[in-house]
């Protein structure tokens, strides 16, 4: 059996775009910040969503069934903070930054790198997380943003080289 700290360690070499999941619906609205977030297929498109089940989100999303996938923008640190944070109360975190509402009726932040507004296909019991597959209905990518990276434990933001 692995080590859980190398584990760890080892995981957090593994950089990744840091997103906002966000819902709406009859269980009320929630965000969290994540970066376990990836691609399963193009053909359906589709992505999957790991969600700690200890988190106040993961009963929301199985119960509205659809989720928004904010990839942040290097500008947007101090949002990822505001949705992570156990200081700040969920029903307060949608002050930080602009919101809009997408066809789904899930929330979308302004300025984001790139968002997937999804349905939720399946829900996955793993260990301590749902692994969530979501069917993006809606998508949309900024022509100027950069996104936002997490690797090492710590934020950086990436540039793009021509």
């Amino acid at each position: 059996m692995t080590d859980k700290a190398i584990f760890r360690a080892a995981m957090a070499q593994l950089g990744s775009a840091v997103c906002v999941i966000a819902t709406d619906g009859p269980a009320g609205r929630y965000g969290i910040t994540v970066s376990a977030v990836t691609s399963v297929s193009d053909d359906p498109p589709s992505l999957i969503v790991c969600v700690n089940r200890a988190s106040g989100a993961n009963a929301i999303i199985k119960q509205n069934q659809t989720l928004c996938v904010n990839v942040l923008s290097s500008e947007q640190q101090d949002i990822s903070h505001t949705f992570a944070s156990g200081q700040v109360p969920a029903d307060q975190r949608f002050g930080a930054g602009a919101w809009t509402v997408s066809a789904l009726g899930n929330p979308v932040l302004k300025d984001v790198a790139a968002w997937f507004d999804c349905r939720v296909d399946r829900a996955i019991e793993y260990g301590t997380h749902t692994v969530l597959f979501c069917k993006p209905a809606h998508i949309a990518v900024s022509e100027t943003a950069n996104c936002l990276i997490y690797h090492g434990r710590a934020y950086h933001r990436i540039q793009s080289y021509e």
